[in-house]
């Protein structure tokens, strides 16, 4: 809305006050919320980048391990055992609410398995294909972990810029605009006043003139009588 469209009256020009007053505010709130996120983030991004690294350990070791075992027993074993050693594993999504945002977890027990829960003989399997299997439930164990709070370092990132955007738009555009159409009805209404101040002084002028001529006219006739 532009100036000239806005009724320049005392009560738009308080109201334009109270909303610069509110925005101002809402910045102040924003900038709060923002500067907590942000030592969420950084928070869980540490935390993330040792859990990442310890994935990584695992998975390079699960790599070679199962590289170990196709190399000594082939990969027809080591598929066969995988094929037995097939499950249901149960998880639990659980969520929280950080700062408005709906954070999840994953809880998970008994992701690595011992040799004899594996569905299939401890002798009908060698030691290698069983190391294997074994590595390869470390690493799953720990991706579980990682997956969760990877996904919610990214939602924490995406409220971050949402909050920044928010505070931009309030900064750079609506605080602006509402100060203009403030300051455009503060200058209509000073202007408004100095018309009728002059206005005021000029009916004040015409009456003491007519109030003197009235007079000077009443002393002549008096004179000429």
């Amino acid at each position: 809305m532009s100036v000239d469209a806005i009724a320049p009256t005392r009560m738009n020009l308080l109201a334009r006050k109270a909303q610069i007053k509110f925005a101002s505010d809402g910045v102040q709130l924003l900038e709060g919320k923002r500067e907590a996120l942000l030592k969420e983030l950084i928070e869980r991004a540490k935390e993330l980048r040792k859990l990442r690294n310890e994935l990584h350990d695992r998975g390079r070791a699960s790599v070679a391990a199962m590289a170990i075992a196709r190399a000594v027993r082939g990969t027809a074993e080591v598929a066969s055992v995988g094929i037995a050693g097939q499950r249901e594993m149960p998880l639990e999504v659980k969520t929280e609410k950080v700062w408005g945002i709906t954070l999840g977890d994953i809880a998970h027990d008994g992701i690595v398995r011992a040799p004899n829960q594996r569905s299939i003989g401890q002798y009908d399997a060698s030691a290698h294909v069983l190391e294997a299997a074994e590595s390869a439930e470390f690493m799953l164990e720990q991706l579980l972990v990682c997956a969760p709070k990877e996904a919610n370092l990214q939602l924490v990132g995406e409220e971050v810029k949402k909050v920044s955007r928010r505070i931009n738009a309030l900064n750079e555009y609506l605080i602006p605009k509402l100060r203009r159409e403030m300051r455009g009805i503060a200058d209509v209404l000073d202007e408004r006043e100095r018309e009728d101040t002059f206005r005021l002084k000029m009916i004040k002028g015409k009456k003491a003139k007519a109030k003197i001529e009235k007079r000077r006219a009443e002393m002549e006739a008096a004179d000429a009588s």
